[in-house]
């Protein structure tokens, strides 16, 4: 039986820090390597046959923009910032929680910034979210107080103590910048840019090597975030 979620002791006046992993991304270093974790949907996964030709672009961490959105406490957002950077926030201010998202091949980087907010935020909460989660093993390798698998923002809601069914708020977001192909960076204009809806997370369809089906319950398991276009 899994235990029921104890609200924090600050509810909604606690101060959040968001944080994507730390920068460099896909370089031979001690906390990845190049070849596993490349970091580019379109370069290599998507376009990665089109050569010379393939799109490139930057995306937004938008899970994390979600759930600023969504909650009610004071949130600061650290979107792929350095190393130094991340220091700096802990360092210089007073955070309550921390909530880091990765992918699994940047265990060895969630470990860091979890022994550094130890360090630096010792009576911080470290609340871990994002593919990571699916990780049987993660909660050996890495010091952090919650692993969140699944649906986010109505568990930071629960835990903060807000309702956790009130309608998700969507943040205004674009789907990528800084585009280039054959080296050439296209021009950003708000006219010519996608914005980026998410209406649900997790897939019915299930298949068993989907590392998302595996977070949100496998087969059949999902969470509509919107019942219909109009109300997203």
């Amino acid at each position: 039986m899994i235990p029921a979620l104890e609200v924090h002791y600050k509810g909604n006046r606690a101060r959040i820090l968001l944080s994507s992993v730390f920068g460099p991304y896909a370089q031979d270093d001690e906390y990845g390597s190049r070849a596993l974790n490349p970091m580019e949907l379109y370069q290599n996964q998507v376009t990665r046959t089109q050569g010379g030709f393939s799109l490139r672009m930057f995306h937004r961490s938008f899970g994390l923009m979600m759930l600023q959105a969504n909650i009610d406490a004071p949130c600061t957002l650290l979107d792929f910032p350095s190393l130094e950077r991340f220091v700096q926030e802990i360092k210089d201010n007073s955070y309550d929680i921390v909530g880091i998202s990765a992918i699994s091949t940047n265990i060895i980087k969630v470990r860091e910034m979890c022994m550094l907010v130890r360090k630096h935020l010792p009576n911080a909460t470290i609340v871990i979210g994002g593919h990571i989660a699916n990780n049987a093993d993660l909660a050996g390798i890495i010091d952090a107080d919650h692993i969140v698998k699944g649906e986010g923002v109505r568990w930071f809601r629960k835990y903060l103590g807000q309702d956790e069914n009130v309608p998700v708020r969507h943040p205004l977001s674009i789907s990528g910048f800084g585009t280039r192909i054959l080296g050439i960076t296209l021009p950003d204009s708000p006219g010519r840019t996608a914005a980026i809806l998410i209406p649900s997370v997790g897939c019915p369809v299930g298949c068993n090597f989907c590392s998302t089906s595996a977070m949100f319950g496998g087969k059949g398991k999902f969470v509509n975030l919107y019942e219909t276009g109009d109300s997203g």
